[in-house]
């Protein structure tokens, strides 16, 4: 791996920010001087993949106060005589689990990465095994895609607000303190915890920004960077979402013509506007009476929120509708 690739953050590495981490380390004592107790994360798993659990403060500001639980994990050098240090994961999300990372991911690893690297795990703070954040929604308020409609937009925003309240009843005293600035925190104390100067950390997505903003407050403790799938800072999120949309639409309209000029295979249209009109017949008949998908009853709306990353993928949409053709006509195939 190359020194810091600093994918939108080269402007972030400041040396001057270290004295400020300096003094903000002696509150976190009790936090940062934690020693591990590993044990094998699981029976299913490899023996050398081990997990343990760390506490860190729920609240930075306040460092005395509430304490959260984090689970990290790790994967050992392969060759401690050539160990570098540790490289750290994130999937992306927000949200998604990374405790399972340093297993799932370590064959795809180049030799010398796993020769010179302890792989390291972990689940942000408020997901999977770190102090979980559930909201006891139910499936349906899981849905969180809705279409805009005028004739729904009333109560899909009384949706949102049960959503929000829910949340807000059970976990209120949490939820301001689940942000990607306290998970840089815990990445630092994690790397305090393992005895290191400095992480090197590979990102997904989502993960790209957890990156730069641990490199933006740690300058002094950023080795090696590696940012896949970069997130524009500038726009995150309500940004993001919003560009999104905007590259659904011609995302779609590649896809009709792509499936149009493979008609003989997923017989939805020879031409972009049959397989528009295939695709909204579809819609419209889910709207009217739910498509049974495996035990999921899905609409209009489901299916397309459903579809919308799928279409910038044309193979995987085409055999998507496809398949929701068929249980839409009663001849549901089997789950792949």
């Amino acid at each position: 791996m190359a020194p810091v690739l600093a994918v939108g953050i080269t402007a972030t590495l400041v040396p001057a920010l270290a004295p400020a981490q300096a003094s903000a380390a002696e509150p976190l004592q009790r936090f940062t001087n934690q020693k591990p107790a590993w044990h094998r994360c699981d029976a299913t798993m490899p023996a050398a993949f081990q997990c343990a659990t760390i506490k860190v403060p729920l609240d930075y500001g306040r460092p005395d106060g509430k304490t959260i639980k984090l689970a990290i994990s790790r994967v050992r050098t392969s060759v401690p005589g050539k160990r570098h240090g540790v490289l750290l994961f994130n999937p992306g999300g927000p949200g998604g689990e990374g405790l399972d990372m340093p297993v799932m991911i370590k064959d795809m690893l180049p030799k010398k990465v796993r020769e010179q690297y302890d792989l390291i795990g972990f689940d942000p703070r408020g997901v999977g095994r770190s102090s979980p954040v559930t909201c006891g929604l139910t499936y349906a308020e899981q849905n969180t895609d809705h279409p805009y409609k005028a004739a729904t937009f009333s109560r899909d925003v009384k949706w949102a607000k049960r959503v929000a309240d829910k949340c807000r009843a059970r976990n209120g005293d949490k939820l301001p303190y689940i942000t990607t600035r306290n998970t840089a925190r815990d990445m630092d104390v994690i790397r305090a915890v393992l005895a290191e100067k400095k992480i090197s950390y590979l990102g997904y997505s989502y993960g790209t920004y957890l990156g730069a903003v641990y490199a933006q407050m740690f300058p002094g403790r950023t080795d090696r960077f590696v940012l896949d799938s970069a997130v524009d800072p500038a726009r995150v999120w309500r940004g993001m979402i919003q560009v999104w949309a905007e590259g659904t639409e011609p995302a779609f309209t590649r896809w009709t013509k792509w499936t149009a000029q493979r008609h003989r295979t997923y017989r939805l249209g020879d031409t972009p506007a049959e397989v528009k009109k295939t695709f909204w017949s579809l819609i419209a008949r889910a709207d009217r009476r739910p498509v049974d998908d495996h035990g999921r009853k899905l609409t209009g709306d489901d299916i397309r929120a459903m579809l919308r990353p799928a279409f910038f993928s044309p193979q995987q949409a085409a055999e998507a509708v496809v398949d929701l053709k068929k249980a839409a006509a009663g001849r549901a195939t089997a789950p792949g």
